[in-house]
């Protein structure tokens, strides 16, 4: 069977919000990750057989959005949902006249970092100390895709 995409409500949060946890150092609380899910946010999921392989949140202000977060099941890694999932809210831009897409990642996930310079990506500023990390505090790299 064939992944398919279907919108992340409160009502249908459980599952995704159990990736976020799993997926972040130091994940937001139930009430922001439900926050996230009410405009001006979307979210899609990524399911096969009643799974969750991953989701993604972006945040639309006025013709720009930005990724808020993006995940993939720990067991499903590696097997390119990652870029299904990437190109599932690119296509959601592009059918609402998005101009820009913007984004923050650890500069230590090298295989996001890959993932969205292949998508369009660049690097447009670096964040020190920004992300909490077992060592102290970590970088993040600003990216942004221009699609218009």
């Amino acid at each position: 069977m064939t992944p398919t995409f279907s919108p992340v409500t409160p009502q249908n949060s459980a599952p995704y919000f159990e990736l976020h946890k799993q997926g972040q150092y130091s994940p937001w609380s139930r009430k922001i990750f439900e926050d996230c899910l009410t405009k001006p946010y979307f979210a899609f999921s990524l399911n096969q057989d009643n799974q969750a392989l991953g989701y993604y949140i972006g945040m639309t202000v006025l013709d720009e959005v930005t990724l808020m977060d993006i995940v993939v099941s720990d067991n499903y890694q590696g097997k390119g949902l990652g870029k299904l999932l990437l190109q599932h809210l690119l296509d959601q831009c592009h059918q609402n006249n998005i101009q820009q897409v913007w984004l923050e990642v650890r500069e230590s996930n090298a295989a996001a970092i890959s993932l969205y310079d292949k998508a369009g990506f660049i690097v447009v500023e670096q964040r020190e100390n920004y992300y909490p990390s077992a060592k102290g505090k970590e970088d993040a790299l600003i990216m942004c895709c221009y699609l218009g």
